[in-house]
């Protein structure tokens, strides 16, 4: 069982609490999807470094240091304007690095595996496209990114403020 903890530099944080996005409900997604991935026993505390980056045009994972830097983000597309559609591309990228952090972490895969360039993925080549590593991502991506959205919108209008919860009496719930 893996346990994520993302760990954001500054400038995430700005960006983060500038959208109002809640590092926390990222974090309960991520380990709610982890969860069906990695079925060990065993508990295992991974902490990521997140960065969001607006200057980068693409996302990227770092093997070996957990560090994920999310890229693209910027005011003038079309899918970004409106602050949903900025979380949506925020979950959608995060949820593709995740899984490479992932194949590292329970499938064993290592930076030696990636067999394509910058040039490759800015052009679009077949050598990023046939990667197993970035077809199992892409896959990944569009299977969990729409579901890891909703997971966190749910979470977030589930938010209990100021709530007593020794005052509920448990036996009336069943």
């Amino acid at each position: 069982m893996l346990v994520i903890q993302l760990k954001p530099t500054d400038r995430a944080e700005r960006y983060l609490n500038r959208d109002n996005i809640e590092l926390l409900r990222l974090e309960t997604v991520l380990n709610f999807i982890s969860k069906y991935i990695d079925k060990r026993k065993k508990a295992q505390l991974i902490v990521i470094t997140f960065d969001i980056d607006c200057r980068k045009e693409d996302s990227e994972y770092y093997f070996k240091s957990k560090h994920i830097c999310i890229g693209g983000i910027s005011y003038n597309d079309k899918k970004v304007r409106t602050r949903a559609g900025r979380l949506k591309y925020l979950i959608s990228c995060l949820m593709h690095e995740f899984r490479h952090c992932i194949q590292e972490i329970a499938f064993n895969k290592d930076a030696s595996d990636v067999t394509y360039g910058d040039a490759d993925v800015k052009k679009g080549l077949d050598a990023y496209k046939n990667n197993p590593l970035e077809k199992d991502a892409n896959w990944f991506e569009s299977k969990y990114a729409t579901k890891a959205y909703n997971l966190y919108r749910f979470l977030k209008k589930c938010k209990l403020r100021g709530v007593d919860v020794s005052a509920i009496d448990v036996s009336k719930c069943r």
